[in-house]
């Protein structure tokens, strides 16, 4: 085993010091950086200090890089994964508490859901050492994203911080982050389905080459959550992606004389033969044809 100049007795999750790399990125080229992606390189767990040194850097730059860590791992570790597709905050919260300890070795948490809807969150030590307020927040993060993706809805986030309460942003300079509160309005904020606003950003741009992570934080949804809600309405992502392009070629086949070819490539397929093949599953004829039929 490689010597790493940090205690190795108590690591973390290496999904979740994966994350956190990640989402600092290849341009942090911090010595804490670099020990542990030779670390996670190796197939080797890091260690806990090290682990809060990395996760303090990715605190340093806000809320939002904290978000798109617990995003991440939400959408790339199978246990995460699992829980968010859970029916609902109680089957939720009584799993959590299940998985804490695959993630860490130390502190855990404690879940107080209030007869307003909101959930009351106390992040505690289990072995001694107090939490870091970059640690606290981490965790808070993956609560919001958790519940978000399960509730369809982002909750307002109420930090309790040395003895006051405020928002994530205003407390990452904290001594000390004691838990944090979650709440939820009556009802979802106002605002196109997300099946109209996803046909909407295609239609923008059939050429792009979408992705259902990109697009759901395009949208301010988890992508779990935009798989329910384009789930709900009767299709999928992949299946809302193929008609806007195809109603894009179709548009284009009959009102202009662009070659088909150029169709091809500004509505997103990948050359003349792909659109051919798509269009006439879908039209039931050849864009040539389509295109004569369509001027007479």
């Amino acid at each position: 085993m490689p010597r790493t100049g940090v205690d190795m007795a108590r690591t973390v999750r290496p999904a979740m010091a994966r994350a956190v790399l990640r989402t600092l990125g290849p341009r942090y080229a911090g010595e804490p950086g670099r020990q542990g992606a030779r670390l996670l390189g190796d197939g080797l767990p890091v260690p806990e200090p090290l682990h809060a040194r990395l996760v303090a850097a990715l605190a340093a730059r806000g809320w939002p890089a904290l978000r798109t860590a617990a995003e991440r791992l939400l959408a790339e570790d199978p246990l995460l994964a699992e829980l968010s597709r859970c029916g609902g905050l109680p089957e939720l919260l009584g799993r959590a508490g299940l998985v804490e300890p695959w993630f860490h070795a130390g502190h855990r948490t404690r879940r107080s859901p209030a007869d307003d809807g909101s959930l009351t969150i106390c992040h505690v030590p289990s072995l001694g050492r107090v939490p870091l307020p970059s640690e606290s927040l981490l965790v808070c993060s993956l609560y919001t994203a958790g519940t978000a993706a399960v509730t369809g809805r982002t909750p307002r986030v109420e930090v309790f911080a040395d003895g006051a309460t405020g928002r994530p942003g205003e407390v990452l300079r904290a001594t000390r982050v004691a838990g944090w509160r979650l709440r939820w309005s009556d009802r979802p904020a106002a605002g196109p389905r997300p099946l109209d606003a996803v046909r909407t950003y295609f239609a923008r741009e059939p050429a792009r080459p979408w992705r259902l992570p990109a697009t759901a934080a395009l949208l301010g949804l988890a992508p779990r959550t935009l798989q329910r809600a384009l789930a709900t309405a009767g299709t999928s992502f992949q299946a809302e992606l193929l008609a806007v392009r195809l109603e894009v070629a179709g548009q284009l086949t009959a009102r202009t004389a662009l070659p088909l070819a150029d169709i091809a490539a500004t509505a997103g397929f990948t050359d003349h033969a792909h659109l051919t093949r798509r269009f006439h599953a879908h039209y039931g004829c050849p864009p040539s044809e389509f295109r004569r039929t369509a001027h007479h």
